[in-house]
């Protein structure tokens, strides 16, 4: 398995390769999905050579959702970047991924965790659409996956380690709908880790951060992956400090090889707590934190209250470095941050902390950042070894021979002189060579004769033999391509007149009737299509957005035996009749992803095609388990419950049962 780590900026790049990073992902201004600045295409090339230098695949994230006006510009980006030497596109946007499969097959597109594929069902519908890999939705089973393998000729990614959404990907509406901030559109705004009360029936049962996803951490889990089938892990955390991109990914890349890693500096990253997340299963997700707790050092053993500071005293086995940042616990809860600029040590054991803060005795301590630590580690450079003969013949010019792959340069500068007093010797070449940034040269010396070279003209050879290596490194083999003008796409096919129902009691008010149940039976759907067609109706399934194995024999067996249109919210529902609806949960943002799927099609979020509203987000973890330590065979859901947050919003809890279970939150 290859490692995969995050790039936000060029120190990420230097830490992801620093740690031994296989590939690194990274986006371009506003064009991904994490909307961060730390890339222009300007400054691109400079990237994809620097980690081409060291063999590291680049992946470009172009991972949101398009308007029509803008899918030019992504599609021109795209070009100049593949142009530029990055390897692979990843893409959610299905118009974007149809454009470059019809005009550059050439170009290698990967299905975006934000596509929402985590069953085989989904999978052969992408690969129909060009795409070479498949970055799994962070809830598909180990099951899952395997069953993708062996079934399927694609390759799969897949998240090992970083923040988890609580909210199926691709499919949270939470922040578009409430604060016009689409996570498709990379401007989330994480709602999710804010504070929620949970009612029953206006009853408060329990608050705190109810919402809020663990971070994933599958260290322990690699060789389950491996057998599973698993191609590349994925470290999520293109907004993370360099640190951490490099400790995730070195802690990987050595469980990978076998190495000795610590668990404890991986926590020191960032963690809200760890969990395999869905992989077992779907419980056992959500944090009583919401934000890094790092590792517990000590606990508050004194505290003296002053005029206008307060003298804290820790007790701590670990080392605390100036700089470094504490974070303080009492009852389970963060009380306070600190950044221990003003730390000494009184004993073996005991710190004194000077703060304005007010910190109880018996509080934990947590460190969060050891600045100090983290300067050390980061202060080191990569270097990619490069194994050079030298040749030194009076009367001749200095020589090099270096093998890149299968093909050896030849490097040639100045001519030796014989040497008159001072011969130039081993050492003095191997220090002149020591004199790069990037590269570490592996000397050997096929002739050494007693010549003379002065320094400046020493110091041209080695540039020029490393300018040599780096461009040999770098240089875009693939035929530069030129961007097409698009074409202005076919009117959509709009799915229009239809009303949602829940319930077979509801009045029929529209023309085409769409079937949303809380549980799914033939004989419930095929009460619908008799009374649709009493009342001259079209019926139509709501298909939900989440399936597994048996979900989808189930759904299958209910379409084939009544032979229902459906509504499709995900890849997989596509194979489940030809007789269709594009759906909210398929993300229909522009017009040429309603030409490519040539179905009439509503939207979740875009005015392109009819609205139709979408839940504010789709659960796979069962709130039933994880706040009320319920089980399947007790389950105490019904209507009632609701997710408040702290404004008031009111946010209703709602369940479909087909073979498992998924929740949804809904006005």
């Amino acid at each position: 398995m290859k490692v995969l780590a995050p790039v936000g900026n060029f120190e990420s790049l230097k830490a992801a390769v620093l740690g031994g990073a296989d590939e690194v992902y990274l986006g371009i201004n506003r064009f991904n999905a994490r909307n961060i600045d730390g890339f222009t295409l300007e400054t691109l090339k400079e990237a994809v050579d620097y980690a081409h230098v060291f063999n590291i695949k680049v992946c470009l994230a172009v991972n949101i959702l398009f308007s029509d006006d803008e899918l030019q510009s992504a599609l021109d980006l795209i070009i100049a970047a593949h142009n530029k030497g990055v390897d692979a596109i990843i893409i959610q946007d299905l118009g974007l991924a149809g454009l470059l499969h019809k005009h550059f097959p050439e170009i290698e597109i990967h299905a975006s965790t934000q596509m929402g594929i985590h069953n085989l069902e989904g999978v052969k519908q992408i690969e129909k659409y060009g795409f070479s890999r498949v970055v799994l939705a962070r809830e598909t089973t180990l099951d899952e996956i395997k069953r993708i393998k062996e079934c399927s000729n694609i390759e799969i990614e897949f998240f090992a380690h970083g923040a988890l959404c609580v909210s199926f990907s691709g499919n949270c509406y939470l922040s578009s709908y409430l604060c016009d901030a689409s996570g498709n559109r990379g401007k989330c705004k994480q709602l999710c880790r804010l504070p929620y009360s949970l009612l029953k029936n206006n009853k408060e049962i329990k608050s705190g951060y109810l919402l809020s996803a663990k971070d994933f951490c599958m260290i322990d889990r690699l060789e389950e992956l491996k057998e599973a089938g698993v191609d590349v892990l994925k470290i999520e955390g293109r907004a993370r400090r360099p640190f951490y991109v490099y400790t995730a990914t070195n802690a990987y890349k050595a469980a990978l090889n076998n190495k000795s890693f610590s668990k404890e500096q991986l926590q020191l990253a960032f963690n809200r707590t760890y969990t395999a997340g869905y992989f077992d299963g779907n419980n056992n997700i959500i944090s009583s934190l919401q934000n890094h707790i790092g590792i517990c050092i000590g606990v508050v053993k004194k505290v003296n209250i002053g005029k206008r500071f307060n003298e804290v005293v820790i007790e701590s086995e670990k080392n605390i470095n100036p700089k470094s940042g504490l974070k303080f616990f009492k009852n389970g809860k963060e009380i306070a941050v600190v950044s221990a600029y003003d730390i000494k040590k009184i004993n073996s054991k005991e710190y004194l902390l000077s703060t304005t803060q007010k910190i109880p005795v018996g509080a934990t301590v947590n460190l969060i950042q050891d600045v100090a630590k983290e300067d050390e580690i980061l202060a080191a450079k990569a270097k990619r070894q490069v194994c050079l003969k030298l040749s030194l013949n009076r009367g001749c010019p200095i020589q090099a021979k270096v093998q890149i792959g299968k093909e050896e340069l030849i490097v040639e500068g100045a001519v030796c002189q014989e040497a008159q007093t001072h011969p130039l010797t081993k050492e003095e070449v191997q220090q002149n060579f020591a004199k790069s940034d990037i590269f570490a040269a592996n000397l050997s010396f096929e002739n050494f004769e007693s010549v003379f070279l002065t320094k400046k003209q020493l110091n041209d050879f080695r540039r020029v033999v490393f300018e040599t290596v780096f461009e040999k490194l770098t240089t875009v083999s693939n035929k530069q391509l030129k961007t097409v003008k698009l074409k202005a796409p076919k009117p959509i096919l709009k799915f229009e007149d239809f009303q949602v129902i829940e319930s077979l009691d509801e009045p029929l008010l529209k023309t085409n009737i769409v079937y949303s149940p809380s549980e799914y039976l033939v004989k419930n759907v095929q009460k619908l299509q008799e009374i649709c067609k009493k009342h001259g109706k079209n019926a139509f399934l709501d298909i939900p957005n989440f399936a597994t194995k048996q979900d989808y024999a189930a759904l299958e067996k209910i379409v084939k035996q009544t032979n229902i249109a459906i509504v499709a919210n995900n890849y997989f529902a596509l194979g489940l009749t030809k007789n269709f609806v594009v759906g909210r949960g398929l993300n229909v943002y522009n017009s040429y992803t309603a030409e490519f799927l040539a179905k009439p099609a509503v939207s979740a979020e875009s005015s392109v095609s009819t609205k139709m509203v979408a839940e504010y987000m789709t659960m796979r973890h069962c709130p039933m388990k994880e706040h009320l330590n319920a089980t399947c065979k007790n389950c105490p859901y019904s209507e009632g419950f609701v997710y408040k947050m702290e404004n008031g919003k009111e946010l209703k809890l709602k369940r479909k049962k087909v073979f498992s279970c998924s929740f949804y939150l809904t006005d």
